[in-house]
Order: C-alpha cells, then sequence, then structure tokens
C-alpha cells in the first residue's frame, strides 16, 4: 500500500506531539504543510535535520527555524515533585503519550522512559509541582539521538492513547456535577497546599 504525503511528512517529525509547532499533533502538523502550504520552519525539536528533510520534501529552503516557535533549549523530560502533588489528574488527562500514572487523589509519577518532554502537563498543574530537566539544545547530538532512538515509540504510545481517548476533548465522561465536585476537591487541595507552603516558609 502506498504511503501517503502527509504520512511521509510527519515521519520525519520527532513525535513529540508537543504542540510547539501550533498544531495539535506532529500529523496535523504534516497535513497543514502538504494541504494549507503551512511551512516546515516550525519544529523547534526537530533541529536542523528535520528542517533539512521538510525542505528536501517540500521543495522549499529554510535555514532557521521561524523565531516565532524557536526553543534553544528544550527539556528531555519532566518530574513531579511527589510531595506536592495533589492528585488532581490534570496532567494525565494531558500528556498526550500516557507517560504520567497515578489516579484521583493519590500521587502521581512521570515514566520517565515515555516522557516526550512536551510540557504540556505544566499548565494545568494547579499547584506547579512539574519541573522540566535535562534541557538540550535541539542540535546537539545528545539530543537529536534521543530523536532519532525514540521517535518510533513515542509516536506508538500517542496512537495507542489516541484510540482511547474520544476525538471530541471537550467530552470528558463526567457529569456536571461530578466536575464540580472535583474542582472544589482541587480548589480543597491548592489552598492546603498553599498553607504548608507559607507555614514552611
Amino acid at each position: 500500500m502506498a504511503i501517503s504525503k502527509v504520512t511521509s511528512l510527519s515521519s520525519l517529525l520527532p513525535q513529540l506531539q508537543c504542540k510547539r509547532c501550533g498544531f495539535v499533533s506532529c500529523d496535523a502538523y504534516a497535513q497543514a504543510m502538504q494541504h494549507k502550504g503551512i511551512p516546515g520552519d516550525r519544529c523547534a525539536p526537530g533541529g536542523f535535520r528535520v528542517r533539512a528533510a521538510l525542505n528536501a520534501a517540500l521543495g522549499s529552503d529554510h535555514d532557521k527555524i521561524d523565531p516565532a516557535y524557536d526553543h534553544p533549549e528544550l527539556p528531555t523530560k519532566v518530574i513531579i515533585d511527589e510531595t506536592i502533588c495533589i492528585g488532581c489528574a490534570l496532567c494525565i488527562k494531558a500528556c498526550p503519550v500516557d507517560a504520567i500514572v497515578g489516579s484521583g487523589k493519590l500521587m502521581h509519577t512521570v515514566i520517565e522512559a515515555a516522557c516526550t518532554g512536551c510540557e504540556l502537563c505544566r499548565p494545568v498543574c494547579p499547584v506547579d509541582c512539574i519541573t522540566p530537566v535535562e534541557q538540550l539544545p535541539p542540535d546537539s547530538p545528545a539530543w537529536q539521538a534521543l530523536m532519532q532512538s525514540s521517535g518510533p515509540t513515542f509516536r506508538q504510545h500517542w496512537l495507542r492513547r489516541e484510540g482511547r481517548v474520544p476525538l471530541d476533548n471537550s467530552s470528558t465522561g463526567f457529569s456536571k456535577n461530578s466536575q464540580s465536585s472535583l474542582q472544589e476537591d482541587i480548589q480543597a487541595s491548592v489552598a492546603r497546599v498553599r498553607a504548608r507552603r507559607q507555614n514552611s516558609g
């Protein structure tokens, strides 16, 4: 079976599913490049290697990442401060590759080998207990080696998650009452963490 141009373009990307390019996934960026003429200069994690590959595939000549999407350094993973985590599960829902495990009101932890370093879990954490680590320049040999060796695995994890999560992300599967209760629990937990920090300070 012939491989589509979109699939070929997506295969050139690092498969972090990090949204740093402005699209919800590597596949979505590939579709935009193929069908909407979006340039191939938005993938900061790909560095020079991916940019050159996209130039060749698209017949373009971008010599650098678009400054609006550039990141001089990127983390290889994140860690959760388990002494602060309140178990709200928001990070689990935000992770595109199921690299965070735990359950409601229980401590969460990051599966380091599965973490893409996308940082999508950080903005949703109400107690700021997630920290990026091992920052590297995208063009460094260590970063590029990681991208090339881990990309296929990252993609498989993303595809597996996509097969389970409803396409309508506005639907969480919770009733309004349970959502309200969850929000109240989170707010109460945040208040306790803040009080604990103030007392320890």
